[in-house]
């Protein structure tokens, strides 16, 4: 069995913490330590302007042997694909939306907007959890 940390985890062990993540707060919880390790990989790639976060997420943490190709539910859709019934996602930083907020300043009694990105969550699926449409059923 393949291990993914010094602290011998397995990759089964891995991905039954991730499809076992009930809530978006968990989700989120769970990215975050990702991205931390996601990061400290970076650091050692002679590339590191070219990679992102994600990307290290799916090549060195979520693919395995089972685990090869990742897409969209809709993604799959569209090359022929159906999820099976009963597969949890994988999940990754969706794209950063523009997010405006209004900041009330205390001292002038005004109201500021303040824009930032904002990543939400966005859920992949595996080569391992699709199978093909099978049209004379549909």
């Amino acid at each position: 069995m393949e291990t993914i940390s010094a602290n011998k985890i397995t990759k089964s062990d891995f991905y039954q913490k991730i499809f076992s993540a009930s809530g978006m707060e968990e989700k989120r919880d769970i990215l975050k330590e990702l991205s931390a390790t996601a990061k400290a990989l970076m650091e050692f790639s002679p590339h590191v302007d070219e990679v992102r976060v994600n990307d290290v997420i799916l090549e060195h943490m979520y693919k395995g042997d089972e685990h090869t190709e990742f897409h969209t539910f809709k993604g799959w859709k569209e090359l022929g694909f159906k999820v099976k019934k009963g597969s949890k996602a994988f999940f990754i930083w969706s794209q950063p939306r523009k997010v405006t907020k209004k900041q009330e300043d205390a001292k002038e009694d005004e109201s500021q907007e303040k824009q930032y990105k904002m990543y939400g969550i966005a859920h992949l699926f595996s080569n391992a959890q699709v199978e093909p449409i099978d049209e004379s059923t549909e």
